[in-house]
């Protein structure tokens, strides 16, 4: 559904819808309608056939009623206005879903995805397809190198005059305007898309296209180096977060924990810091919300775990550090197994609390988990007690990366909206379009519409983590790091450390629980 500027999918209502079934509910409806009709006939026959009796007093009294009836707000004409009005409208539906069904999006996920049926009628198809990814991909570059010699002779013309700059500006946003139309709609899931079927050759037709993208990383994994030990690291003197009162004050403090290139994180905070708020309400009992920052370096195997190789990992469905990470982050907070526990993170940050809460289902209590400007990765099935809400900009590149579109189901449901229409000021670049400041806005326009039927399952379970007003928080902060000489020894004891955390676990039961 799409609601105040924002578009639903999923929480509990269907996503595939049987337009068969919604004509055959019109049809039924212009059918009460006649019935409906018929009885309002039937009244005034019976209004006309009382007119003799109006000289008496049960007469006039029976003519009332039965005008009464057919005039009234619940007359059968009315209802059989309401009822064909209504049947107008859910053929209108069909129209409309089928439309969506048949558009040009669908048709070219097909084209670009290399659909199984298409590679059959055109067998040469998967042979030619490699090709032609390299021919667009000499084209875009040619494009690229064309736009650049022509703003340098342009700037260059324009010099003596003093225009040079005037000219750089308005090259830069006519790229700005480009960015957009590409992203626009979801285009860029379908060039992902396409450039995974490309680089997959002839074997991309055995390949649901959902799953293209991670099988593609994950061929080509080999090429990446294997994540060094990471250890998690308690901060002395972790700054003291505001209490979260709402879903965008828990974003605005995953902002504080990293500096993404519009934010400043609280200073002196490390990389690789993951903030964990316990959150005591007025009647005393206890909830977590555990805030993952996104992608902080573009290393592949760095110091701080929270890097394109782990970006890479997640894509793939590969063991990577950061869901390790976090794990041993709450064991050290001391989240115990029955406190409710809400994981939030923006872009990778939201791909490792989904890592995290699909782990650990029948470990922790996990009751929400809210995801800003994350594609759909892991892919894997959340528990179904855990309620999801993926937030996403309709103008940020990072979540059209899995190269599938959105889906949600009863308990995952993704929001998709503009944030400059939330306030956010208008960016220029794609870089600026992913940044969490945005978010921030967009969460409170989200906030706004927490009412609506498909968000208030995972509204009542953010309620539980969060809390009434009177609620306090104490912030704990964690760092992971790949340092050697910090994972060789614990720089609060000086001892050699022999818990260091491996790819891809170990799995630590929380405080209270046995083995």
């Amino acid at each position: 559904m799409s609601d105040g500027g924002l578009t639903i999918v999923g929480g509990g209502r269907p996503d595939v819808v049987d337009t068969a079934e919604m004509h055959r509910a019109g049809t039924m409806l212009d059918r009460v309608a006649d019935h409906l009709d018929v009885a309002d006939r039937a009244l005034a026959v019976a209004v006309d056939t009382a007119r003799p009796a109006l000289l008496t007093a049960e007469g006039k009294a029976a003519s009332a009623a039965l005008h009464a009836v057919r005039e009234g707000p619940a007359s059968p004409r009315r209802w059989a206005d309401e009822a064909r009005a209504l049947g107008r409208r859910v053929r209108a539906a069909v129209v409309t879903y089928d439309s969506a069904e048949s558009g040009v999006h669908r048709l070219m996920r097909v084209v670009v995805g290399g659909e199984p049926v298409l590679d059959a009628l055109l067998p040469a198809l998967p042979l030619v397809r490699p090709l032609l990814g390299v021919a667009a991909a000499g084209v875009a570059s040619v494009a690229v190198r064309a736009v650049a010699l022509d703003t340098a002779v342009r700037a260059a013309w324009a010099w003596p005059s003093g225009r040079a700059d005037d000219v750089v500006r308005e090259r830069m946003r006519a790229l700005q305007r480009l960015t957009a139309v590409l992203v626009a709609d979801g285009r860029a899931e379908l060039l992902t898309l396409g450039l995974a079927t490309t680089l997959l050759g002839p074997t991309a037709s055995r390949v649901p296209p959902d799953l293209r993208v991670p099988v593609l990383v994950r061929r080509l994994a080999w090429l990446l180096p294997a994540p060094s030990p990471t250890v998690v690291v308690p901060r002395v003197g972790a700054a003291q977060l505001p209490v979260p009162r709402d879903l965008a004050m828990v974003v605005a403090n995953i902002a504080l924990s990293y500096r993404d290139g519009s934010v400043a994180a609280v200073p002196g905070t490390p990389d690789g810091t993951v903030s964990i708020q316990r959150l005591v309400k007025p009647d005393g009992s206890v909830s977590w919300v555990v805030e993952i920052p996104g992608t902080q370096s573009p290393s592949l195997n760095g110091v701080n775990p929270m890097d394109a190789g782990t970006d890479a990992l997640l894509e793939a469905d590969l063991p990577e550090s950061m869901t390790p990470a976090v794990i041993e982050a709450m064991r050290l907070a001391g989240i115990r197994e029955d406190d409710p526990v809400m994981l939030a993170g923006h872009s990778q940050g939201g791909m490792v609390a989904t890592s995290v809460a699909t782990a650990l289902a029948g470990t922790y209590r996990i009751a929400a988990v809210l995801t800003v400007g994350s594609p759909d990765i892991p892919r894997g099935p959340m528990p179904a007690g855990v309620q999801v809400l993926h937030v996403r900009d309709s103008g940020d590149i990072a979540p059209q990366s899995d190269g599938r579109p959105d889906r949600g189901s009863r308990n995952v449901r993704v929001v998709t909206g503009d944030a400059q229409e939330a306030g956010a000021p208008a960016v220029r670049n794609l870089v600026e379009a992913h940044s969490v400041a945005r978010y921030v806005r967009l969460t409170e326009a989200v906030e706004a519409e927490l009412d609506d039927p498909q968000l208030r399952d995972f509204a009542r379970a953010a309620e539980t983590v969060l809390g009434p007003p009177g609620t306090t928080a104490t912030t704990l902060q964690f760092v992971a790091t790949r340092d050697p000489d910090v994972v060789a020894t614990d720089p609060l004891t000086g001892l050699p450390r022999p818990d260091r955390l491996a790819q891809g676990g170990p799995l630590t039961a929380p405080p209270g629980r046995s083995g």
